[in-house]
């Protein structure tokens, strides 16, 4: 029976586990982190038609259904307001594409580990890969190896899989900075989203809101009980002062409170109320190339390993469960494991590329203009 190994247990990692399991292949997960509760996995996301798509290859019915059971809607137009909230503009070019759903990322993990728990070894931080005639051999920080037919890398965006096949890679900051958290759902702060999304446009800053109304709660699922939620980004210019690194994570609410003071009430209600725990601030990074090819046979990868995307609407983890979907129906339908792995290969930049470069120009809709130069 062919063997593959998987590096990284986030959403791409599980769901090609989860297809190569559903497809009778021995198929094994080493995660660094220490459980799967160890690290904070961020907000919702929006899951095209393609991404539900590739979860119907991937997961096993009754995991499809209840990803689908936990998912929201996002019937209703997209909203453009003013920090005062009058209404600017609605339609369909704010917020995910009309074809999607979303999912709250810690939930849908959740979906994707069941069922794997003897599958998902924890604390395996990878140190070294060795590629032989008919296979892999890995070492772990541990000490611990293991043998396979395949490795697949969905170590994400700073992913070491990358850095041994490609490691003249670097990173770039992308023009982008944000503060992002997340407040219970109200009738109150539902009107501020009762859409796809909404912009709130602001002086030199922007607020984007969406929210995510479980159809179905997931604790009574068995799953980690989470509330309905708006989730908030304040994006700013790279140059504004609140972008700058520190050395110390500030109170985030209390930084965007600074810096939307003087808008609604509605607005910086919002913020006060969300929530402090899930809350953070920063600017994501790009790889300084795209991806090529690699030399090696057996080892591949998918997801931010392969194609480092910033935040656009999902587009990231759409793209992940496509990759998920390409390397399960490869591995379970080709003879030819190098074959096929080049195949994958080939595809797989070709779109995940293209991701990539969508979601810089993507991004250019939603950064605001920094404030001109005082003079001196």
């Amino acid at each position: 029976m062919r063997r593959v190994l998987v590096i990284g247990a986030g959403l791409g990692g599980l769901a090609v586990a989860q297809g190569l399991r559903k497809a009778g292949i021995d198929v094994q997960v080493y995660e660094k982190d220490t459980d799967i509760e160890a690290r904070w996995q961020g907000y919702r996301i929006g899951l095209r038609e393609y991404g539900w798509s590739a979860l119907r290859t991937c997961l096993p019915a009754e995991l499809y259904d209840l990803a689908w059971a936990t998912s929201g809607s996002l019937v209703g137009p997209g909203l453009l307001w003013d920090e005062q909230l009058n209404l600017l503009a609605s339609g369909d070019q704010i917020g995910p594409p009309e074809d999607a759903r979303v999912l709250d990322r810690h939930v849908f993990r959740h979906v994707l580990f069941r069922g794997m728990q003897d599958r998902v070894h924890f604390g395996k931080k990878l140190a070294s890969v060795d590629e032989t005639a008919t296979g892999v051999r890995v070492t772990f920080a541990d000490g611990t190896m293991a043998e396979g037919d395949v490795l697949i890398g969905a170590d994400g965006g700073h992913s070491v899989v990358r850095q041994l096949l490609l490691p003249h890679f670097g990173f770039v900051s992308a023009d982008l900075c944000g503060a992002m958290g997340r407040t219970p759902l109200t009738e109150r702060f539902r009107r501020l989203v009762y859409g796809r999304g909404t912009m709130v446009k602001g002086p030199h800053l922007n607020l984007m809101l969406g929210r995510m109304e479980f159809a179905n709660a997931p604790g009574p699922l068995g799953l980690p009980p989470t509330s309905s939620y708006v989730r908030w980004v304040l994006l700013m210019p790279p140059d504004h002062p609140a972008a700058q690194p520190t050395a110390v994570m500030p109170d985030v609410r209390k930084v965007v409170l600074e810096l939307i003071d003087g808008w609604h009430e509605d607005l910086t209600d919002l913020i006060k109320q969300s929530d402090a725990f899930n809350s953070a601030i920063g600017s994501p990074v790009l790889l300084d190339q795209p991806v090529t090819a690699w030399d090696a046979e057996r080892i591949t990868m998918l997801g931010d390993a392969a194609h480092l995307t910033i935040a656009s609407g999902g587009n990231g983890a759409n793209t992940a469960l496509r990759d998920a979907e390409q390397l399960t129906q490869r591995l379970t339908n080709d003879d030819d494991v190098v074959a096929s792995l080049r195949a994958y290969q080939t595809e797989m930049l070709e779109y995940g590329n293209e991701a990539v470069e969508f979601a810089k120009e993507n991004q250019k809709n939603f950064v605001p203009e920094s404030a001109p130069a005082k003079a001196l």
